[in-house]
């Protein structure tokens, strides 16, 4: 025995849902025309009580009822927390070079053939967002790229400086954390 097809069953499908269409709506179907489709209902009042003399009245309306609240008492001023005590501490150095988080080659007085040098900063205890910075400042001042912590605790920065053309004199590079001095270090070139 093979299954029905479509076209066995699209006709008696059809007059089904003809059937339901019209019972859904037209529910007037199948009453008298006399007979109304639901009768009305007039509003009365939810309560109702005889008074003498026979008359009906309804009650007034409800009132709300007054809820009780406690008296309202000052609340207590919440102590402020102290903010964390900033343990942050930093240290700059002048580089001949670097090897990963170590100045190869600390000076206090420039290499004369020195071509360029790097500004090493090493910290500790940094919070994510700060701005670490260097600057050199002497008888010309350059400022190195500040670079924002994208996490906390301790690291390094480093900036590096062209030495060539830089007239001689004493120089000092300053570290800042977000716009602050932390630390500096001192170096001459020349002389």
């Amino acid at each position: 025995m093979s299954g029905l097809t479509f076209e066995q069953v699209r006709i008696p499908l059809a007059l089904l849902l003809i059937i339901i269409v019209a019972f859904i709506f037209l529910p007037g179907l199948g009453q008298d025309e006399g007979e109304p489709l639901a009768a009305e209902a007039t509003p009365t009042p939810s309560i109702v009580v005889g008074s003498p003399g026979g008359a009906v009245i309804s009650t007034p309306a409800p009132t709300a009822i007054p809820t009780v609240q406690a008296s309202a008492t000052p609340a207590a001023t919440p102590t402020p927390t102290p903010a964390p005590a900033d343990t942050f501490s930093a240290s700059v150095f002048a580089c001949a070079a670097l090897s990963g988080s170590d100045c190869v080659g600390n000076f206090d007085a420039m290499p004369r053939r020195l071509r360029a040098f790097t500004a090493l900063v090493t910290f500790s205890d940094a919070h994510a967002g700060d701005t670490i910075s260097v600057a050199l400042s002497g008888p010309v001042s350059i400022n190195g790229g500040p670079y924002t912590l994208q996490g906390g605790g301790n690291g390094y920065y480093y900036s590096t400086f062209q030495a060539r053309g830089l007239p001689e004199g004493e120089y000092t590079l300053t570290a800042t954390r977000n716009g602050t001095a932390v630390a500096t270090a001192t170096f001459t070139r020349g002389g």
